[in-house]
């Protein structure tokens, strides 16, 4: 006997609380920053924080209330054109122009080269323009990309 046909619901998607909200912000591996508007940083998560301490900042930093497009404006050196560039693509989500920034980019730490993956776009919903910015680490992806071009393409007749 076939089961009984299935019958559409009105369930509403669950809602979570802010303290399950940021378990799951925190729970991801991406480094997070939500900025509004003006590219004031509104919150980060632990990856973001994590990252910063192993970078320089005190243990506490959070980047809670900096501009974040000020920061990329402000940068100099090899990382200052990367740096401007990721200020305009989280202008134009900000403005609408685009859905999204996809950029990726090498960020060296001290102890080994390091390359990263940002995706920018706008939280959904009404409300006040909110944009998150996520920052995934692809440096193994880049190492293999790398020793892959070393080695030349693949015969072909070694399949």
């Amino acid at each position: 006997m076939p089961p009984p046909p299935s019958t559409p619901t009105t369930t509403m998607p669950p809602c979570y609380s802010s303290e399950e909200a940021r378990t799951v912000l925190d729970s991801l591996s991406a480094h997070i920053a939500i900025v509004d508007e003006n590219g004031t940083i509104l919150d980060t998560n632990r990856a973001w924080r994590q990252f910063a301490v192993r970078n320089g900042m005190p243990e506490n930093y959070d980047g809670i209330g900096e501009n974040y497009l000020a920061i990329c404006e402000a940068a100099d050196g090899d990382d200052g054109e990367n740096a401007r560039r990721v200020a305009d693509g989280i202008r134009n989500v900000i403005h609408g122009q685009v859905n999204e920034f996809l950029f990726d980019y090498p960020c060296h730490g001290p102890d080994a080269p390091h390359w990263y993956y940002m995706r920018v776009i706008r939280m959904s919903g009404g409300g006040p323009v909110r944009v998150v910015a996520s920052h995934e680490e692809i440096t193994a992806l880049k190492l293999t990309e790398e020793a892959a071009g070393k080695r030349g393409p693949a015969d072909p007749s070694e399949s």
